[in-house]
């Protein structure tokens, strides 16, 4: 893979960032940039890094209070941005290099480039160009090797449970945390519940659980990857809600379950819920580093306790393209917080680092892991 650092001067910021005010003033342009999240330029070196979240107590992180599937609205949403360009430079005279800083690792953006619309990745705080022609999605001859995606060590204790909505069987694992008096009983595996459906031909029906498979494959939904949703589909709620604050409109109505430790079924089985920050928080590692004791073998990790965390990549449907990307780079799982109306909760691994508070856009489409309710 090969990245490309992005520096342009003051005398082209305006025509690489299309999307962003110049000059002096730092409100947005007010077209909305082809993003899976916010964006803005800094005249700093420094990355950014803005984990503080405001999720709304009582809500969930893009789901209904039901395990019920809802998807009402099938209409596109463009994400917001938050682009700022530097006052301090002017475009006629400075040479000072700017640098757009991101806070959303793996997040996949588009921007004009001399004219071409270019591909970039938020790596490390700073948005680098991502070749289209350096996606490491798998063709079907060249799959992951599935076998070491458990870890089978004596100490290991899995057990299996079977959703009675599909007969569909997963190996769990349990964990107990003394400190904080629970015992946690955690799908060794990505939820694979619903319908396949390509990016091109999904209908967010309501009344359908509608789940992609990477690079519309079903070999990946089949063989550990499990399916990906929406935010509002992981949450099960209405499709309205990727593009609107929960409990602001009656097309999506306010939502039990939400917060950091909120416990929202979802799409999870009946007596399981998404897992939440929480509950992610309590295992074996810590944010920033670490990823590796829960990373499954499939990607070098320790995987410690049987977790199998696996680096299942992403799609965003609303992106032209409808193309899906990063497996094997990052895996992304949603949890049950709300930002405001179009960024939520996940949290996001590589192969060395996991961040708890990852902040995505709803229309993404992402892994889901459930938890027993305790």
């Amino acid at each position: 893979m090969i990245f490309r650092k992005i520096v342009v001067t003051a005398a082209i910021a305006c025509l690489v960032l299309a999307f962003t005010a110049c000059g002096d003033d730092e409100s947005s342009s007010g077209v909305a940039p082809e993003s899976a999240g916010e964006i803005s330029t800094n005249s700093s070196a420094s990355s950014s890094d803005d984990d503080s979240s405001s999720s709304k107590g009582g809500k969930s992180s893009g789901s209904v209070s039901s395990s019920s599937k809802n998807s009402s609205s099938s209409a596109k949403s463009s994400p917001s941005t938050d682009s700022k360009s530097s006052s301090s430079a002017t475009p006629e005279s400075s040479s000072e290099e700017f640098f757009v800083e991101c806070d959303t690792e793996g997040q996949i953006s588009y921007m004009l480039v001399e004219g071409e619309r270019t591909r970039f990745i938020c790596e490390n705080g700073r948005l680098v160009e991502f070749p289209e022609s350096s996606s490491s999605v798998k063709s079907s001859s060249s799959y992951f090797n599935m076998s070491k995606q458990y870890n089978d060590k004596e100490w290991i204790k899995y057990e299996r449970f079977v959703d009675p909505r599909d007969n569909q069987e997963y190996r769990t694992i349990t964990v107990e945390k003394e400190a904080y008096n629970r015992t946690l009983v955690i799908l060794a595996g990505n939820l694979n519940y619903g319908k396949m459906v390509t990016a091109k031909t999904a209908t967010y029906s309501d009344e359908t659980v509608e789940k992609f498979c990477y690079n519309d494959d079903p070999w990946y939904c089949e063989n550990g990857f499990g399916g990906l949703y929406t935010w509002s589909e992981a949450m099960g709620l209405p499709r309205a809600c990727d593009t609107v604050a929960l409990g602001s409109t009656p097309e999506c109505p306010e939502a039990t379950g939400i917060g950091e430790d909120g416990r929202r079924q979802g799409i999870c089985p009946d007596g399981w819920h998404v897992m939440n920050e929480s509950e992610w928080r309590m295992m074996p590692t810590s944010e920033g580093f670490g990823a590796k004791p829960m990373l499954s073998q499939v990607f070098d990790g320790r995987d410690d306790i049987g977790l199998a965390v696996l680096l299942g990549g992403m799609s965003d449907p609303d992106l032209i393209e409808k193309k899906y990307g990063l497996i094997g780079q990052f895996g992304f799982y949603w949890v049950a917080e709300e930002m405001d109306s179009l960024r939520v909760g996940a949290v996001s691994f590589t192969e060395t680092n996991v961040k708890f508070s990852a902040s995505m856009n709803k229309p993404s489409v992402l892994s889901v892991r459930c938890v027993k309710d305790y």
